[in-house]
């Protein structure tokens, strides 16, 4: 029997602790190395920082995976991932930027076509709240952040096939919502 004291699980600690020293061992050997590789990618000392901070801590949570060479390729290449991943949140960011830029331009060409617009996207978000809480997230978290279903499935616990039908279920659900909506007007 596990030797515990005061409820806590001593042979369950113990693990944690070791992986927790290794990957502070990593950490201190490794962070300049990975925030170089971080910021010749995306350009600023401050976002490769937050990257390394980041990819440390979710390894933290997620544990060794074997032995600390793997664990330091897992690392590097986490770094190079969440790069990518920052590279295509700032896309889409931008491409949606672009697009409200479009549609203040277009309210201000007209006023009857703005009107239509903000109604429409009333719309759209009543039609988002009426969705679970969870299903709501993944959909934002796809079309919204661009996030692959992957990493959405990885965040929530669940899996790709599940991340596809909470997608599919909101544009249904979307879909319906916003022809009702035209079939108003």
């Amino acid at each position: 029997m596990p030797s515990q004291q005061a409820g806590c699980n001593f042979t369950a600690v113990l693990p944690m602790l070791a992986w927790r020293e290794r990957l502070e061992a990593l950490f201190n050997s490794h962070r300049r190395q990975m925030e170089r590789l971080a910021r010749r990618s995306v350009g600023c000392r401050e976002i490769a920082a937050d990257i390394v901070q980041d990819v440390f801590a979710r390894a933290l949570a997620a544990g060794p995976r074997g032995s600390i060479d793997d664990d330091r390729r897992v690392l590097f290449a986490s770094i190079r991932n969440a790069t990518i991943e920052h590279h295509r949140t700032s896309r889409r960011r931008g491409q949606l930027m672009l697009a409200a830029a479009a549609v203040d331009e277009a309210s201000v060409l007209s006023p009857e076509r703005s009107a239509q617009g903000a109604e429409a996207l009333r719309a759209l978000d009543a039609a988002l709240r009426e969705l679970s809480p969870r299903c709501r997230r993944i959909f934002l978290m796809r079309r919204v952040d661009g996030l692959p279903n992957a990493e959405i499935a990885r965040r929530h616990g669940i899996s790709v096939n599940s991340v596809e039908k909470h997608i599919a279920r909101a544009l249904r659900h979307c879909q319906t919502r916003m022809g009702e909506h035209l079939r108003e007007d």
